[in-house]
């Protein structure tokens, strides 16, 4: 089941195939790899039918020959090329009904999504998260309302097996969000390649960020992309606030590893990652955005803004987010007595889980 108007290649004879080169992969990598996916997803946005594709690849020149058609009317494509994705603009005055393509002989049609308005000057927190536990969801949800007050959630299940949408929508509600937007996709994720190529063909995550935006997210307040196993710290004010008073609508801020600590032998939740890295071991940053503000246009990634230039100068002062490193499917695995330099006890996370009042928990 897919909440997004998702086209496959299945019957055209393509396929994608990974530009990276096989000495570059990781064990896995073609299993993990989207071949068949067009478009994630069709969203009229700005006079156009926006369809958010996985990088093209090998797939270019077919695409760019290829008919396409707004509610059966023949109209010419528009391509931008990003990184891990590509955006294919379709002119359309109205929201059409439906989008389809033609490749030689070959025709297949979706829906065309959006815009939607429910999330409208909303404190949106924003996720895609794959059987991760409910008790985890509901803390992650709880202690962005206790500290940044969010009153949204804009959650992506991504094909769970375990833990899916008739779990995580009563955590999400336990948490005490107003408005829940929950959406699955059965996509895989991506594979991991090796340096430089490590999140080359990535697709998943950042076709989704900008289904997203398009679809839900143009009248949003401010959105916070923060992952299940991450908590944000804004000392003093809110995440939001600092994104919609900064001059540009847009902060990002570095991350911290922590952990249980050294003898605690309980189930992970956030509330038992109390200690941190000793040195310090820093993360990619994540950030806070205002949609329609002065950077409305730049797509978004994981840990930043695509083609953002001079991205450093939107650092915010006295902010990072906590990655807690043992809420994850694999925590069994994780040995936490050996980190790297040690850890210590980190005073302010500890007071901050306790302001939230996330409790201790047991599996």
């Amino acid at each position: 089941m897919s909440d997004f108007a998702t086209l496959s290649l299945t019957g055209s004879g393509l396929t994608r195939t990974p530009r990276v080169r096989p000495a570059k992969r990781a064990e896995g990598y073609l299993d993990r790899f989207d071949a068949s996916t067009l478009w994630l997803d069709a969203v009229w946005h700005d006079g156009a039918v926006v369809l958010i594709c996985p990088r093209l690849n090998n797939l270019k020149r077919a695409v760019s020959g290829a008919i396409f058609s707004v509610d059966g009317t023949e109209v010419r494509p528009r391509f931008t090329r990003y990184y891990r994705h590509t955006l294919i603009r379709l002119p359309a005055a109205t929201r059409p009904g439906t989008v389809s393509v033609q490749i030689g002989d070959w025709r297949a049609e979706t829906v065309v999504n959006g815009p939607d308005t429910q999330l409208d000057a909303c404190n949106v927190l924003m996720t895609l998260s794959k059987d991760n536990h409910p008790d985890w969801i509901e803390d992650w949800g709880r202690f962005h309302i206790a500290r940044h007050g969010a009153d949204a959630v804009l959650f992506v299940d991504n094909g769970s097996q375990t833990w899916g949408p008739d779990q995580i929508r009563p955590a999400l509600e336990r948490a005490g969000f107003r408005t829940i937007v929950l959406l699955s996709t059965p996509l895989r994720y991506g594979p991991r390649g090796l340096p430089p190529f490590l999140n080359a063909e990535l697709f998943l995550q950042t076709g989704v960020l900008n289904a997203l935006q398009f679809r839900f997210l143009q009248g949003a307040r401010a959105v916070l992309n923060c992952d299940v196993d991450e908590l944000v710290m804004t000392p003093g004010r809110s995440v939001f606030d600092a994104a919609v008073a900064s001059r540009q609508g847009f902060v990002s801020f570095p991350g911290r590893w922590v952990h249980p600590a050294p003898d605690d032998d309980g189930w992970p939740a956030h509330a038992r990652h109390t200690h941190r890295d000793d040195p310090l071991k820093p993360c990619p940053s994540k950030w806070c955005v205002v949609p329609n503000g002065p950077l409305r246009g730049y797509q978004w990634r994981a840990h930043g803004l695509e083609r953002l230039p001079f991205a450093g100068r939107f650092q915010a002062d006295n902010a990072w987010f906590y990655h807690c490193r043992n809420v994850t499917n694999g925590w069994k695995s994780l040995k936490r007595t050996q980190v790297r330099g040690g850890t210590v006890p980190d005073t302010e996370l500890q007071a901050a889980l306790a302001e939230a009042a996330l409790p201790q928990r047991s599996a």
